[in-house]
């Protein structure tokens, strides 16, 4: 059965002033874990038993490429605490990048990372922004080129979905191409305007066609452990508000498309 979770960087103020109070909204509203940006200060064991109180699970965490690289265990063992599945980096920095002169170290990082969340039964994921799409190298996008580049079990993909279309790619392709990497995918909804300028939607309310992609999602290979309802930010709306009603469409769509 599928998994919904919350991110937090939606959150990240109101975190910052009360985590715990956070967790417990959001248990309330009825997720069934969080992915973190962080622990606002917080003990890991202390997050923990929040989490057990509320019956939430630590899906995983957001950590530098920088801070991972310079402090692989002690960011291990921090989350093996807290209770993660997995731990997600973003994109290093611009020479570190597939054609960057620093690009091979990267990966030499990535495997060494990699293999060492793998022995704390985790995994490692990369979380894609539009930047990984909109950049070609070698004919394909930077974001390609990393996970071909890398052994897929010590780098699995959380696919973006939003992201991607924002940078022009076609989400299905990477479900498709990436199948058997994906244990974390995140729901991402926008709308268009002028330009490059869009604005953030809950999940199922905006263009993406997530009817099509939570289907092909469930081509994945093993399937997605993680669904994650994902928008960036509220504007002038209630957070809570619309992380509810991202979770209830969501909800709606696995049961429409499991009775069809």
């Amino acid at each position: 059965m599928a998994r919904i979770g919350s991110p937090l960087f939606i959150l990240r103020e109101e975190c910052g002033k009360d985590l715990m109070g956070v967790l417990g909204r959001l248990a309330e509203i009825g997720y069934d874990g969080i992915e973190f940006l962080g622990m606002f200060g917080h003990k890991p064991s202390d997050i923990k038993n929040k989490l057990d109180s509320c019956g939430l699970t630590a899906i995983g965490d957001h950590v530098s490429f920088g801070d991972f690289e310079s402090n692989t265990q002690k960011v291990i063992d921090d989350h093996k605490e807290l209770g993660c599945g997995y731990i997600t980096i973003g994109g290093p920095q611009a020479d570190g990048l597939p054609g960057g002169e620093n690009y091979n170290r990267t990966l030499e990082s990535l495997a060494r990372i990699g293999e060492t969340v793998n022995k704390a039964e985790m995994k490692l994921l990369f979380h894609n922004h539009a930047d990984e799409l909109k950049r070609i190298v070698n004919g394909k996008s930077v974001l390609e080129n990393m996970l071909d580049d890398v052994c897929a079990d010590l780098l699995y993909l959380e696919p973006d979905l939003g992201w991607m279309r924002i940078g022009g790619a076609d989400p299905a392709y990477y479900l498709k191409k990436y199948a058997k990497r994906c244990p974390v995918v995140h729901f991402k909804d926008y709308m268009p305007g002028d330009a490059d300028n869009f604005v953030f939607r809950p999940t199922g309310y905006g263009i993406m066609n997530n009817a099509e992609l939570y289907e092909l999602s469930l081509c994945c290979n093993p399937l997605p452990e993680w669904y994650i309802m994902d928008h960036d930010c509220a504007y002038e709306r209630d957070i809570f508000a619309d992380l509810d009603i991202s979770l209830d469409y969501f909800k709606n769509l696995i049961n429409v498309t499991n009775k069809k």
